[in-house]
C-alpha cells in the first residue's frame, strides 16, 4: 500500500516529530501503516509483508543473532569471555549508532539529513524506524566475522589486534554486500540518495566502506583493547561480586560507547575534511577501492600464509552461518535474477532499483574463499 499525503500523515509525523524527508521516503517505498509508526513498536502480520523475502531475511539474521549468543555464552563458560564481550558490544554499538541515525533532527541536523528508511517488517521500533531484523544484523554478521577471523589465528601474531581487525572488516564486506546490493531491489529500505557522493548501482558507496567495512574495524579494535580475553576459570561460576566479572561488564560496555567514536574517526568523510579536501564522486570511489583493496590483499595473504584449504569444521559456528547465509542469498538472487536482468536504467518494473551483481558475485568468491580455510 502506498501511504498517501492526508491528514493521518501530518498527525503522526508530528507525533514522532520526524522530518519531512521520512514521508517523502515512505511515499517512494509504500507498504506503510500509519497507525504503526505512531507506535514506539509494533507487531505485523508475516503473511502481510511487501514481498516474501522478506519473511526469509528476517529469520535468517534473527537465527544468526541467536545462533551467535549461543555461542558466545559457551566460549564465556569456557573461560573466554571475548567472544560475549563482542557479541553484547555489538549490540551496544548499533542502538548508539542506529538510533541517531533514524532521528538525526534530534541531533540538531537539517530536515534532509535522512539517509534512509527501512520497509515495515513483522516486529519494528522507533516509530517503524528500526526492523527487529536489522537490530540483528549486527549480532549475526559482524559476530560471525569476528570468530571466524580469530578461528583462522590472526589475532595471534605480530600487530594481531590491527591485521585481526582488518580481516573482520574484509570478511563482514565481503558477506554484508551480499546482502546490501539485494534489499533494495524488493523494497526491504530505500536510500535518500542526494545525501550520498557516489553509488555503485543501488549502493552508497559510503555504506560500503563506512557500515559494511569500518564499522566491524572500530568494534572488534573497541573489543579487543577494552574487554578481558579471559574472565573465569575453566568452570568456574560467575560470581556477581566477581571483580574480574565486573571488569567485563564495564570493558564491554565502554567498548560498545566508544565505536561510534572510533567508527566516526574512521570514516572517509572525516579523513578528507582533517585534510581540507573536497570528497568528489571520483575522489570517493578512488580512495574506497584503495583502502578496501589493499586491506583484502592482506588478509588474503594472512588467511594464505595461517591457513590451509579444508572442509574440517565447515559445519561449526560461524562457517556453518556463514554456509546457511551464502546458500539462502545464492537462491535469493537467482529468484531475483529475471527481474534484475529486465530492469531499464538500474530500475525493475515496480520502479525499485537493482545492485550490482557482479559486485556480488565477487563477494561471493571471496566468501567460499573464507569459508574453505582452516587454521594450520
Amino acid at each position: 500500500m502506498c501511504l498517501k499525503l492526508s491528514a493521518n500523515l501530518n498527525t503522526w509525523c508530528s507525533v514522532t516529530e520526524t522530518a519531512l524527508t521520512f514521508t517523502q521516503l515512505v511515499e517512494r517505498l509504500g507498504g506503510f501503516d500509519p497507525k504503526n509508526i505512531e507506535s514506539w513498536a509494533f507487531i505485523k502480520s508475516p503473511f502481510t509483508l511487501s514481498h516474501w523475502t522478506m519473511n526469509v531475511i528476517e529469520v535468517l539474521l534473527i537465527l544468526g543473532a541467536l545462533w551467535g549468543l549461543r555461542h558466545s555464552v559457551t566460549r564465556f563458560k569456557a573461560g573466554e569471555s571475548i567472544y560475549l564481550g563482542f557479541w553484547l558490544a555489538s549490540v551496544i554499538f548499533m542502538l548508539a549508532l542506529e538510533i541517531p541515525v533514524y532521528f538525526p533532527e534530534k541531533l540538531g541536523a537539517p530536515d534532509n539529513a535522512l539517509f534512509f528508511i527501512h520497509n515495515e517488517f513483522s516486529v519494528q521500533f522507533f516509530f517503524g524506524r528500526a526492523p527487529l531484523y536489522i537490530l540483528a544484523l549486527y549480532p549475526a554478521i559482524m559476530y560471525a566475522s569476528f570468530v571466524l577471523v580469530r578461528q583462522a589465528g590472526l589475532f595471534d601474531q605480530q600487530w594481531g589486534t590491527l591485521i585481526g581487525a582488518l580481516g573482520v572488516g574484509i570478511v563482514h564486506h565481503v558477506f554484508y554486500e551480499i546482502f546490501d546490493h539485494f534489499g533494495p531491489q524488493y523494497g526491504w529500505w530505500t536510500w535518500n540518495y542526494p545525501n550520498f557522493t557516489s553509488s555503485l548501482a543501488s549502493v552508497p558507496v559510503s555504506s560500503m566502506v563506512s557500515f559494511a567495512f569500518v564499522g566491524p574495524i572500530a568494534l572488534t579494535l573497541a573489543t579487543q583493547l577494552l574487554v578481558p580475553k579471559s574472565v573465569l576459570a575453566q568452570n568456574a561460576p560467575a560470581m556477581p561480586g566477581n571483580r574480574r566479572v565486573r571488569g567485563f561488564a564495564l570493558g564491554t560496555l565502554l567498548a560498545g560507547l566508544l565505536t561510534p567514536i572510533v567508527f566516526v574517526l574512521l570514516t572517509l568523510n572525516t579523513w578528507f575534511s582533517v585534510l581540507g579536501i573536497d570528497l568528489t564522486p571520483r575522489l570517493e570511489m578512488l580512495a574506497s577501492v584503495a583502502i578496501v583493496g589493499a586491506a583484502a590483499g592482506l588478509t588474503l595473504r594472512q588467511f594464505l600464509r595461517l591457513t590451509s584449504f579444508s572442509t574440517e569444521g565447515l559445519w561449526r559456528y560461524s562457517r556453518a552461518y556463514f554456509v546457511l547465509f551464502l546458500s539462502v542469498f545464492f537462491c535469493l538472487w537467482l529468484y531475483a535474477l529475471p527481474d534484475y536482468l529486465a530492469a531499464t536504467e538500474g530500475l525493475t518494473k515496480q520502479g525499485l532499483p537493482i545492485g550490482s551483481l557482479p559486485y556480488v558475485m565477487g563477494c561471493m568468491v571471496f566468501a567460499l574463499f573464507f569459508l574453505f580455510r582452516t587454521r594450520r
